[in-house]
C-alpha cells in the first residue's frame, strides 16, 4: 500500500478542471464530463478535457439525467428548488420548472419520454423531511402531473419500463410508476436510505432487490447501509460504521474497514486490473482509498483536507469533485505507473540508506 500526500496526488492527474464552489454533481459517459456546483455552475467537457460550454443555472445542482430520444432538452438536471431541461450540445436552457421545497433527484423514463423528479420539504422544528412530492414532465417540461406523499425519497431510478423510488418514513418501502400509474410495495419495516438501480440500503442493515415484480432481501449487517455500487455482478456495500463489504449474492468475498462512513464508492479498471475507489466524506477533509477490487486489498490510501464531495468512475477514469471547486481526473494505468515509480523511488532510497549504515559498521 502506498502512503502519498494530496497534493502530489493532485500533480499526478490526468487533468484538473474548475468550478468557482464546491462541486455537488458530477458524471461522465462515453462522450462528456458534466460537474455541478454549490453555487449553481454547470460545466461540461469532452474526454479530451477541451470545454464545451459552460451554463449559470443559478442555484445547488444536485444530479444530472440524459437522454438520446430527445432533439431538444436532452440533459435534465435539479438545482435548488427546480428542475431544468437543457441542450447537452450548448447548454442552453431550454425550459424550468419550480418544484416544492427542495429538489431531489431526477431521470428519464424513455419508455414513455417522461422526465421524473423528486422534492421534499425539511421540517426545521421535527429536524426530519415531513413530507415528499414526485413530478412528471414532459421532455419539452410540461407538467403532467405531481404524486404528493408524506415521504422524501432516497433513490430514483428508471428500470425496464418502471421508475422505482425507495421511500424513508413513515411508509417505507418502495414506490413504483408506470407511466401515470403508481403503486406502493412493502418492503420489511425499515427505512431506504440509499439505493443503486434496482437496489435498496436500508436503515437496518438490510439491503433488498426488486427484481421481476419480486423482492429479495438480505441482511448484511446491524449499521444503516450508505452506499451500494455493482461491479461485474458483485455487491459493495459501505454502512455508517465504516464498513465496506464485498459479497457475490448472499457469498461474502472481503470485507474493509474504515474508521469512518465510506460515503462514496466508484468502480473504475486499469488496462489489467479492477478497482474499487472510496473515501470518507466530513468538514475535516476526506480519507481516500484505491483498493483491489478481488481482494480488497489497499493499493493506494491519502488523506486530503479538502473534502472530496462526490465520485464517479466509468472504464479507466475517476472522477473527484472537490469541496475548493476543482474536477480531478485521474487515468488508471497513469497513476499505477507513476505509484511503481515513486515505490521504485523509495526502495532506491533505501538501499542508498541501508548501505551507508553497512558501511559504517566497517
Amino acid at each position: 500500500m502506498s502512503q502519498i500526500e494530496f497534493e502530489k496526488l493532485s500533480d499526478w492527474a490526468w487533468a484538473i478542471r474548475e468550478l468557482p464552489s464546491s462541486i455537488e454533481a458530477i458524471f461522465i459517459d462515453d462522450n462528456i464530463i458534466l460537474a455541478g456546483d454549490k453555487e449553481g455552475s454547470v460545466g461540461c467537457w469532452n474526454h479530451e478535457g477541451e470545454l464545451l460550454w459552460k451554463q449559470e443555472i443559478g442555484n445547488r445542482v444536485e444530479n444530472f439525467a440524459l437522454t438520446e430520444k430527445s432533439n431538444s432538452a436532452n440533459l435534465f438536471l435539479v438545482a435548488g428548488l427546480e428542475v431544468c431541461g437543457l441542450n447537452s450540445s450548448s447548454g442552453e436552457i431550454l425550459w424550468r420548472a419550480e418544484l416544492e421545497g427542495i429538489s431531489d433527484w431526477v431521470a428519464v423514463d424513455e419508455k414513455y419520454n417522461q422526465v421524473i423528479a423528486t422534492s421534499s420539504v425539511f421540517d426545521i422544528e421535527h429536524y426530519d423531511f415531513m413530507e415528499g412530492a414526485c413530478w412528471r414532465f414532459s421532455f419539452e417540461g410540461e407538467l403532467l402531473d405531481v404524486y404528493k406523499m408524506n415521504e422524501k425519497a432516497w433513490h430514483l431510478n428508471s428500470n425496464n419500463g418502471k421508475m422505482i423510488l425507495g421511500l424513508g418514513r413513515p411508509r417505507n418501502g418502495i414506490l413504483t410508476l408506470k407511466k401515470d400509474k403508481i403503486e406502493h410495495v412493502s418492503v420489511n419495516d425499515s427505512p431506504i436510505c440509499c439505493g443503486h438501480n434496482n437496489i435498496f440500503g436500508h436503515s437496518n442493515g438490510t439491503i433488498s432487490i426488486l427484481e421481476k415484480g419480486e423482492i429479495k432481501s438480505h441482511k448484511i449487517c446491524d449499521s444503516s447501509i450508505g452506499t451500494i455500487i455493482v461491479q461485474n455482478e458483485v455487491f459493495l456495500i459501505s454502512n455508517q460504521a465504516g464498513q465496506l463489504y464485498c459479497r457475490n449474492g448472499e457469498e461474502p468475498v472481503w470485507e474493509f474497514y474504515c474508521s469512518e462512513e465510506l460515503c462514496l464508492l466508484s468502480s473504475i479498471q486499469s488496462s489489467e486490473l479492477k478497482f474499487i475507489f472510496a473515501s470518507t466524506r466530513t468538514d475535516n477533509g476526506s480519507k481516500l482509498f484505491l483498493l483491489n477490487s478481488i481482494n480488497g486489498e489497499a493499493v493506494l490510501e491519502t488523506d486530503t483536507e479538502c473534502s472530496v464531495r462526490i465520485s464517479a468512475g466509468r472504464k479507466n477514469m475517476l472522477l473527484l469533485g472537490m469541496e475548493d471547486g476543482k474536477i480531478i481526473i485521474l487515468e488508471m494505468d497513469l497513476l499505477l505507473r507513476r505509484l511503481k515509480e515513486k515505490s521504485d523511488d523509495i526502495d532506491s532510497e533505501r538501499n542508498k540508506m541501508l548501505e551507508k549504515l553497512r558501511k559504517l559498521r566497517k
